[in-house]
């Protein structure tokens, strides 16, 4: 199958997650090689980044995982991984993957916030085990994206046209960006521009796991 990736993120202990848009079947894949998170040897290895196209097989076994991850949890051969083309890529162009017209649309009327301060939800999450996506986007101006830092974390503020909502910072794109030259770097970095923006869940922890919290995924133009 052919991915377009669109989302790397950074996991716990060195790892990445890493999701991709499959126009074939406009659908969205999260390839698991053998399973598994990819390591930062893999993604170089591959020049794995957002904007990159590859062509990888699926290894023939099931996903494991709960939902709403199972939905695109997808594990493949890394053996089988070829690169297609590095980017750029034209995330506004023909062939594009496909954006929301809000977060409650990418993740369904299930979406709720722990929380609400000065109009702006916080603790955006679905519950553990729903049925549906775990990976969207929005199409939004770079007006409507606020980076800020919250106890020596990167997070974001994301108005969708409907609710402000305060999310984490997963992308690793972003997050090395804010750690060479802080928040006045991600700001900039960022265009004044439309823009696609990534929105991914994070699989559910505790126990029992509750809930799956909204992260922003990845920025792209």
């Amino acid at each position: 199958m052919k991915l377009l990736i669109t989302d790397v993120t950074e996991m716990h202990a060195g790892n990445f997650c890493v999701a991709g848009w499959r126009s074939a079947t406009s659908s969205m894949v999260r390839p698991l090689p053998n399973g598994a998170n990819w390591t930062a040897a893999l993604l170089i290895q591959h020049q794995i980044a957002p904007g990159t196209i590859i062509k990888v097989q699926a290894n023939g076994h099931p996903p494991n995982g709960a939902f709403p991850h199972r939905t695109e949890d997808t594990p493949v051969d890394p053996t089988t991984i070829q690169l297609v083309s590095s980017p750029p890529f034209n995330w506004m162009g023909v062939g594009a993957p496909a954006v929301s017209n809000s977060l409650k649309a990418a993740f369904g009327p299930q979406l709720a916030a722990n929380s609400e301060w000065n109009g702006v939800l916080q603790g955006v999450h679905i519950p553990a085990n729903s049925v549906g996506p775990s990976l969207g986007a929005l199409r939004l101006h770079k007006n409507q994206v606020s980076f800020v830092e919250e106890f020596g974390k990167l997070k974001v503020i994301v108005d969708d046209g409907q609710n402000e909502y305060k999310i984490a910072v997963s992308s690793a794109e972003l997050k090395q960006v804010w750690r060479t030259g802080g928040l006045a770097a991600v700001n900039q970095f960022v265009p004044n521009q439309h823009l696609h923006v990534r929105i991914g869940l994070a699989r559910a922890f505790g126990n029992p796991p509750a809930y799956c919290y909204a992260m922003l995924n990845g920025i792209h133009w």
